[in-house]
């Protein structure tokens, strides 16, 4: 029992992995009110993707603290930090990818004044999208600093995951700190494709010892 609900969580995790993936690739730089209309069907559907993966990637993240060890604080604390990390990308993406699109619908024939008033109402949408945005790289730093150390202690997983999982988390820690950009569209695909690829790996590895 334990060996299967472990394999689930690791082909949940792979499919959260590629879902992000393909969220990423699909997702459209800003632009004017006029470019956010002709592009709102991509915006729409890529953050669709994008939230329909945060439980598939929950649940691996359970299955991951489980198969090191609810018994060890930093599993448990590992997928707390995690959990609230998914529910703040899940809001980004909500504010960004659902509210957004929906807003710059009626706005193609509005007046000059009411286009300026428009700018001010996104420009406050996309604040707030940062700032979900933020919490959720830090969390999901800490939470892969505190799975790998676990990890190196307990040696459930090989060394080069754990490894690789500070290297991740820790690096776009300091990046994050250092206020290099993050949270605009290139710097967060580097900061998705680089989770999703320890994501993937872990996932994988779980599958395969189960």
């Amino acid at each position: 029992m334990k060996n299967s609900i472990h394999k689930h969580a690791g082909i949940s995790l792979l499919t959260g992995a590629f879902l992000a993936t393909v969220t990423m690739a699909l997702h459209p730089v800003g632009g004017s009110i006029d470019h956010l209309i002709k592009v709102s069907p991509i915006i729409l559907t890529s953050h669709i993707i994008a939230i329909f993966s945060v439980p598939f990637i929950l649940f691996g993240f359970w299955g991951l603290s489980r198969r090191i060890g609810f018994d060890k604080s930093l599993s448990v604390l590992a997928f707390i930090i995690s959990a609230v990390g998914l529910f703040a990308v899940m809001l980004a993406g909500a504010i960004n990818g659902l509210a957004l699109p929906f807003f710059v619908e009626g706005l193609s024939d509005i007046s000059p004044e009411k286009q300026d008033q428009a700018r001010f109402i996104l420009s406050y949408g996309f604040s707030l999208n940062q700032a979900f945005d933020y919490i959720f790289i830090g969390a999901l730093c800490e939470a892969f600093l505190c799975w790998s150390f676990v990890m190196l202690k307990e040696k459930v997983f090989p060394k080069w995951v754990a490894i690789l999982g500070i290297i991740l988390g820790l690096g776009f820690l300091i990046a994050l700190i250092a206020g290099l950009d993050l949270v605009h569209l290139h710097g967060f695909s580097v900061f998705i494709y680089g989770i999703a690829s320890w994501v993937a790996a872990v996932g994988l590895l779980m599958v395969k010892r189960n």
